[in-house]
């Protein structure tokens, strides 16, 4: 039963597959004390049909044959769309594509007071400003809230469907339709770790606390000082205020990538492996110079994309007079950009007591405790924006 995986929550991904295929509703997703959500059940309404192991991706993986993957590197060609962009700016065009056609786009995106939710988004819900909370990674776990069945009447009505998320989500969604649809387009993210909503909410706090001001627009990957600076938080507020910090000084992007702060599941992620049930597997090209010898990076990033279908092929080739697309050796792909494929992110020696005491204390000085942030790297943080502002960070990177 899903109890069992409240016993070993390193057995349980978050997906809610089973929340949602459960015939009684007698499921529900409750955080825990870290914030992350897994499964209730309420032995009083169940009738024990087993179907919550039976789509669980965890408990009863797909089956996955090997196939003929390929690899390409691809980038939008709309310069405001590759510019907000966590990398080449796939996403948004994938889902215009979706939405003109009449379909359906369901995504991680911001809710009003900058929760990270799967939702659904239709053609006449779509405009510039909504579609902006769906583009960019979110270095948070979604909730998956209600989203399977919608997708599978859309899918029933042999409408179109995108659905991105991780690994696991994808899993978790491929187990709930238990079935294959020519009509749904799966993309699932090379995934480092996903840190809990309750670090998120407490962050988000925090700022608005300090800047006294409500966050308006949130990008974990702003590309100010471009895609090779390894992305800042970018924060920007309803009194025109802005905060902008990289992985160095910023104690939410620090706590995520010194790994110490994920899910449980994620240091011994099961969902690792070139080949996915996904179409499209996306992941960032820090080496496009590398692979792509006859063209300029101009340090506004590009997007490694596997290519795991026919369907996923077939989108690409629709999608050609939107992509820039370069046919690259997936080896030398994965060796250079894709270590997190298959290698699952290491945990920090004090993971465990992270998050204990987290919702007393003073978030910075709480996370800094764990991994402290030093006078060296507020020089280096200070230094690239200093090299920045007079040109120099970019000519360096031009040599």
């Amino acid at each position: 039963m899903v109890d069992d995986m409240l016993k070993n929550k390193s057995k349980c991904c978050g997906c809610s597959a089973c929340a949602n295929i459960c015939p009684q509703k007698c499921i529900q997703m409750n955080p825990d004390i870290e914030g992350f959500l897994y499964p209730h059940i309420d032995e009083k309404k169940c009738i024990g049909c087993n179907l919550c192991d039976k789509v669980c991706p965890v408990k009863s993986p797909l089956k996955l044959s090997e196939k003929d993957i390929r690899t390409v590197i691809a980038r939008s060609k709309e310069y405001a769309n590759l510019c907000r962009s966590t990398s080449g700016g796939m996403f948004k065009v994938l889902a215009e594509n979706i939405l003109k056609q009449d379909g359906m786009v369901c995504a991680a995106s911001y809710d009003k007071d900058f929760k990270v939710k799967h939702t659904i988004m239709k053609i006449d819900e779509c405009n510039e400003q909504t579609l902006l909370k769906y583009c960019g990674s979110k270095y948070v776990q979604s909730s998956m809230e209600d989203c399977y069945f919608p997708i599978k009447q859309y899918l029933l009505l042999n409408k179109k469907v995108l659905f991105v998320g991780t690994p696991c989500q994808v899993y978790g969604l491929k187990k709930y339709l238990q079935g294959e649809y020519d009509n749904l387009l799966t993309v699932d993210l090379v995934c480092h770790g996903t840190p809990s909503p309750k670090l998120w909410e407490k962050y988000v706090a925090y700022h608005e606390n300090n800047f006294k001001s409500k966050i308006v627009e949130a990008t974990f990957r702003s590309k100010k000082y471009g895609y090779h600076s390894g992305g800042f938080m970018e924060l920007k507020f309803d009194n025109k205020k802005v905060y902008r910090a990289s992985g160095r000084v910023d104690f939410m992007l620090k706590s995520f990538f010194e790994e110490i702060c994920s899910r449980p599941i994620c240091y011994e992620c099961p969902f690792k492996g070139i080949n996915r049930p996904s179409d499209l597997t996306l992941y960032d090209c820090w080496h496009f110079s590398e692979m792509i010898k006859n063209v300029k990076d101009d340090d506004l990033g590009y997007t490694n994309v596997i290519v795991q279908s026919h369907k996923g092929q077939r989108y690409l080739n629709l999608l050609s007079d939107k992509l820039e697309i370069y046919y690259v050796d997936t080896e030398l792909a994965k060796k250079l950009d894709g270590i997190m494929i298959e290698k699952c992110p290491e945990q920090h020696p004090m993971r465990s007591q992270f998050y204990i005491g987290i919702d007393e204390a003073d978030l910075a000085k709480h996370i800094n405790k764990f991994t402290p942030i030093t006078t060296k790297d507020y020089f280096v943080e200070w230094s690239k924006k200093m090299l920045y502002a007079i040109g120099l960070l970019q000519r360096i990177r031009n040599k």
